[in-house]
């Protein structure tokens, strides 16, 4: 299912985005994984436990839908999309 895919994961700092990140590379082979959050700290200490070549990492807020649009342009819309948010996941 996400073999070979780009994957959009936002807040994927918190404790939900490092264990599904964590089950994903176990698991599967994604293309891209872009890990979208607020937190440029917990962005770094991921970085250096997940040191797999899929990985990549972008500050901002889900808020700032500016912010956002870019990941459509640069290497075309993610072929998944993980919205993480206080409720849960969307």
């Amino acid at each position: 299912m996400f073999n070979n895919k780009s994957i959009l994961i936002t807040g994927g700092t918190g404790s939900f985005g490092k264990f599904f990140i964590k089950t994903l590379l176990q698991r599967c082979q994604p293309h891209r994984i872009i890990v979208y959050s607020r937190d440029e700290l917990k962005q770094f200490e991921m970085q250096q436990d997940f040191t797999n070549a899929a990985m990549r990492f972008f500050i901002g807020d889900v808020r700032d839908r500016e912010r956002l649009t870019p990941f459509h342009r640069q290497g075309g819309k993610p072929d998944k999309s993980l919205w993480r948010d206080q409720t849960g996941i969307r």
